[in-house]
C-alpha cells in the first residue's frame, strides 16, 4: 500500500499548490536557538532566537528603494 500513500500525498500537494500558489519570496530558517532560565519554581524565562534568510526574485520591486530622496 506504499503506492497508495504516495499517490495520496502527491494529490494533496497538487491541490495545495493550486489553492495556495508559491509566494515570490522564499524564506529559509538558518538557525534556531532557545535559552531557558528557571527563576523560581513557578517562573521560567525563555528566549527564542530564529535566524532566517529571505530571497526575493528580481522582478519583485514592492519593497525596493526607489532612489528618490
Amino acid at each position: 500500500m506504499l503506492w497508495f500513500t504516495r499517490i495520496c500525498r502527491h494529490a494533496g500537494l497538487l491541490i495545495h499548490d493550486v489553492v495556495k500558489p508559491v509566494d515570490r519570496k522564499q524564506k529559509c530558517r538558518v538557525n534556531k536557538q532557545v535559552e531557558e532560565k528557571k527563576v523560581s519554581s513557578t517562573v521560567t524565562l525563555r528566549r527564542t532566537t530564529i535566524d532566517e534568510i529571505e530571497i526575493r526574485k528580481p522582478d519583485d520591486q514592492s519593497d525596493a528603494p526607489s532612489g528618490e530622496a
